[in-house]
């Protein structure tokens, strides 16, 4: 078998290969077979040399991209569990495996791999001939750059990435970075600016305890727990920006796994010197668009229902610049003024007319507020 078919060989067995939702969640972090599936295949690859790898890359579609980077990432989390440079290695390798500069995370993720591998002891001579033995030459310019930036690096938190320890042992998250998203921020903090992540107790373990318990319950599918951050319309704020200040804010989907409501939870922590009265937001909260919200301490849980969006577009219909998307990343600003809103089916009723009945998620959400493991100071 020549060289070509091998590659033509490892890219087929790739294009096989999908992550579960569950393999997005760095938080509850989790062994996955996929995981060494796309790890041979990486290994195949980089093995051949790199005209090998530049017809890899030239034959990868965008499902083949989505995989290769979500490898990449948790490699990351993974070398950080293990306190081991052999995932960090393989992650570089997939992030060198894709096509175009804009498809890695130089900023993010690229520069996790290079701060775990430095506080590990990593040889950087061996890292950055390895890098660039795999990448494109433009992607080898733009590893310059991140490893230059990385002399000014001195947490993991510059990034763009948090590490949290929960009952699932370490995990990661990734920070909300304003000028990853232009637009969809247009309103927030200028540009450039990363959300923080800095709660004073384990406001982690307080979503993982939650979202565990809910899956327990078997009426709903969580999704991944993530980072973002509480909107002021959710609590019927006018303020001079989109969203309340906190020391962290992380959310995760509560998917009905029949004909129940679906939601979004959001659990956050407020400054002791923030000027903002607990009591008085869950009391707003709880009287806007059928959401729920709980309180203890600075430490607040919201519980929101699912919007439901006045569709202008039909499945598969195409919009006037000849695609079937929205363009919301391209002109969210217009369209917050003066397109469509969330609607809720009479504030915050689910799919049948009935309000949502959040008792049972409530009890959840007071038990996981209470549970010391959760109110654990950070260090």
């Amino acid at each position: 078998m020549s060289v070509s078919d091998r590659v033509s060989s490892s890219r087929d067995k790739l294009a096989g290969i999908f992550y579960d939702m569950s393999a997005e969640d760095l938080v509850r972090f989790r062994p996955h077979a996929t995981d060494d599936a796309v790890a041979g295949i990486v290994r195949t690859v980089t093995a051949e040399g790199q005209q090998a790898c530049e017809e890899f890359r030239r034959q990868l579609g965008d499902a083949d991209l989505q995989t290769l980077r979500q490898f990449a990432v948790r490699r990351a989390v993974l070398a950080r569990r293990q306190t081991s440079l052999s995932p960090i290695y393989e992650s570089l390798d997939a992030f060198a495996l894709l096509p175009r500069v804009k498809d890695v995370p130089w900023d993010s993720w690229v520069k996790a791999d290079l701060f775990l591998a430095r506080s590990q002891g990593g040889d950087p001579d061996l890292i950055d001939r390895r890098f660039q033995d795999v990448a494109s030459e433009d992607a080898v310019a733009r590893w310059h750059v991140a490893l230059e930036a990385m002399n000014r690096v001195e947490v993991l938190s510059q990034c763009r990435v948090a590490e949290v320890t929960t009952t699932y042992g370490a995990g990661m998250l990734e920070l909300i970075n304003y000028a990853d998203s232009p637009g969809g921020f247009s309103r927030a903090p200028a540009l450039g600016f990363t959300a923080p992540y800095d709660p004073t107790t384990n406001l982690a373990q307080l979503a993982v305890t939650l979202a565990d318990s809910l899956d327990a319950t078997g009426d709903v599918q969580t999704g991944p727990i993530t980072q973002d951050q509480l909107a002021a319309t959710s609590f019927s704020l006018h303020t001079s920006g989109s969203y309340l200040e906190t020391l962290g804010c992380l959310s995760f989907v509560a998917q009905s796994v029949s004909s129940g409501p679906s939601y979004t939870v959001y659990v956050a922590e407020f400054s002791e010197d923030a000027d903002v009265d607990l009591d008085v937001l869950v009391h707003a909260a709880s009287a806007t668009n059928g959401q729920s919200a709980l309180g203890q301490a600075y430490r607040l849980v919201l519980l929101s229902p699912q919007p439901i969006f006045d569709e202008e577009l039909d499945d598969g219909e195409v919009d006037s610049d000849g695609d079937d998307d929205d363009d919301r990343g391209e002109d969210i600003e217009s369209e917050s003024d003066d397109g469509p809103e969330p609607e809720f089916d009479d504030a915050g009723r689910d799919e049948s007319g009935d309000v949502i009945d959040f008792s049972r998620a409530e009890g959840l959400a007071r038990s996981a507020l209470v549970d010391p493991n959760t109110q654990q100071a950070v260090t």
